[in-house]
């Protein structure tokens, strides 16, 4: 993936597509066998201050049609990688070699065309920078004429491995600089296939927690290392060996799951399973202001004077902390718990800004489940969290101590409360919630110190 004179990519004036076709109907009925692969790539030797300038030329589309860009790249931080040209947001993603980052953006074309969009790569230092399968144009598949509206938000952030690019409009793609020197094997990517659409795309796993095309399978530390198989222990087809990892990898790239997976379950989920949700979050809540007696921003606005919701948004300067989108005011933001409601951690002034969509990624997972250790550096510093408190997924251990201490208390009036006594759709809001606490508790190092489910069901039948 190197360049040669006047400014072309190796042997082709213009890069053609070698995967991503716009249609893959048999690939995306398969039920393929996992595997990986581990392959070299060409790149180039950057003098300190010298510049890799990849230079898209995208085709022009009709109003309404997506244009995309995207792909993969390693190198030392030393190196600043800047986007000029691309409609924001887009997806930037650096990592240190030998793991490798990312770039790409998708968007509705609005009838004009830009001019084009550059992709730089500065040296700060005497360096190598490797490019993998840097491709762009008209994006196009059946899945973003069939899925519902709903699903097709957002999709910037599934660039570039959910970039399907139609043959007969692609971009040219040139390097602006014909003086760079080449340099032979100067990484090597390993790239993992999806069992639905049977692509071989980028994954890390050096860092397996940097997610590139797929999402880890074994989160969870008492889950770890993975040992399912095609999950956490893959053949590697370079060499017929199996490859061990720890977090694991989904089977389904990240494209295929919100497509094929996420988009045919969640439509399943019952309305009674949705107010479900909504009594056990609302009690846990209504829990939490007992034990600290108030609501998180009654105390707060007590305590500061101002509001939780502006002091968060501007702390992460109107941003989302994932992603980067511009979160145009704080009624924009979803206010993040940072450490999930789920485990007993009420909103308080170390909340995280995020956008809808990863807010909902997110749900009841700890961040040190859902964050890049790197991430976590960044956001133990924005919110004050020590670095080793973020990567402990054990519950809040000082609720679970005052709720200790108070045992008779929610057993005898909390959990009879009119508004958690209610049946509806044959559940009871205190059932729910003795259970969900039951689940936090035994997330404890050495496991839950009271057994909360027995004891509610002998109070019952005492009364």
């Amino acid at each position: 993936m190197a360049g040669t004179n006047e400014g072309k990519l190796p042997g082709k004036a213009e890069w053609a597509g070698r995967r991503r076709p716009m249609t893959r109907k048999a690939g995306f009925s398969a039920r393929a066998a996992v595997e990986l692969q581990n392959v070299h790539v060409d790149g180039y030797r950057l003098a300190k201050g010298q510049v890799l300038d990849l230079v898209f030329h995208l085709p022009t589309v009709s109003k309404g049609q997506r244009l995309g860009f995207g792909g993969w790249f390693t190198g030392p931080r030393s190196i600043s990688v800047e986007i000029d040209g691309a409609p924001e947001p887009f997806v930037l993603q650096q990592a240190e070699s030998p793991n490798w980052g990312k770039f790409g953006g998708q968007w509705l074309s609005d009838g004009s065309r830009p001019d084009e969009v550059r992709v730089r790569f500065r040296a700060g230092v005497a360096s190598s920078v490797a490019i993998w399968d840097v491709l762009g144009g008209r994006v196009d598949h059946e899945y973003l004429h069939e899925a519902r509206a709903a699903l097709l938000k957002n999709m910037w952030q599934f660039a570039p491995e959910g970039n399907f690019y139609d043959p007969s409009a692609q971009a040219r793609i040139a390097i602006a600089d014909s003086d760079l020197r080449r340099e032979s094997d100067a990484a090597a990517i390993w790239l993992k296939s999806c069992n639905r659409c049977g692509r071989f795309l980028p994954v890390n796993v050096d860092d397996e927690r940097f997610h590139l095309s797929f999402s880890n399978h074994c989160v969870a530390a008492h889950r770890r290392p993975c040992r399912h198989s095609g999950f956490g222990r893959i053949v590697n087809i370079t060499d017929d060996t199996v490859v061990e990892l720890d977090y694991g990898f989904q089977l389904e790239c990240r494209f295929c799951k919100k497509f094929e997976v996420n988009a045919a379950h969640n439509p399943q989920r019952t309305a009674a399973q949705m107010k479900e949700d909504g009594a056990r979050r609302r009690a846990i809540e209504l829990l939490l202001e007992h034990l600290y007696e108030g609501t998180p921003q009654l105390r707060y606005r007590q305590r500061t004077g101002r509001e939780l919701a502006d002091d968060v948004w501007q702390r992460f300067e109107g941003r989302c902390f994932k992603c980067g989108t511009a979160l145009a005011t704080p009624r924009d933001m979803h206010l993040d718990h940072t450490r999930p409601l789920a485990l007993l951690w009420p909103i308080d002034g170390t909340a995280t800004a995020l956008c809808a969509t990863h807010n909902s990624e997110k749900r009841d997972r700890p961040p040190v489940e859902f964050y890049t250790p790197d991430e976590l550096k960044r956001l133990s510093k924005i919110v004050g969290i020590p670095l080793k408190e973020l990567q402990d997924p054990s519950p809040n251990r000082d609720a679970v101590e005052q709720l200790g201490d108070r045992l008779d208390w929610f057993l005898d009036q909390f959990l009879t409360k009119e508004e958690l006594t209610k049946t509806r759709d044959g559940k009871r809001a205190a059932d729910l919630l003795v259970k969900a606490l039951q689940k936090a508790l035994e997330r404890l190092p050495g496991g839950a110190p009271y057994d909360l489910e027995r004891l509610w069901k002998a109070r019952q039948r005492k009364r």
